[in-house]
């Protein structure tokens, strides 16, 4: 798995009932910038959309350390390997520090 620094701009959800199936379904397109670290090229970044996994719906825009895996694409990524989020955790949070009088000796 590769984590990289990932600022989403904006969410953009859609939704609807599959043609095909039948189904309902949600579709959370992320706009975004990747900056993508290599020791050759140095800095790379990357400007386009990616689908939000189900489990992180409720993130909103802001930067993020991302952790990204291949898996096998569906609909028109079909038969092909695809980029996906597995992980979004807040980039720069600052490290909690202990409490006033909570020294040992």
């Amino acid at each position: 798995m590769s984590k990289q620094k990932l600022t989403i701009l904006s969410i953009n959800t859609r939704s609807g009932t599959s043609q095909k199936t039948g189904r309902a379904y949600t579709i959370r397109e992320a706009q975004c910038i990747l900056e993508q670290q290599s020791a050759d090229a140095g800095t790379n970044i990357v400007v386009g959309v990616i689908n939000l996994p189900e489990a992180l719906a409720e993130r909103q825009p802001g930067e993020y350390l991302a952790e990204f895996a291949l898996a096998q694409g569906n609909g028109n990524d079909s038969g092909k390997l695809v980029p996906r989020i597995v992980s979004l955790v807040p980039f720069g949070q600052p490290k909690a520090k202990p409490a006033a009088g909570a020294m040992t000796a």
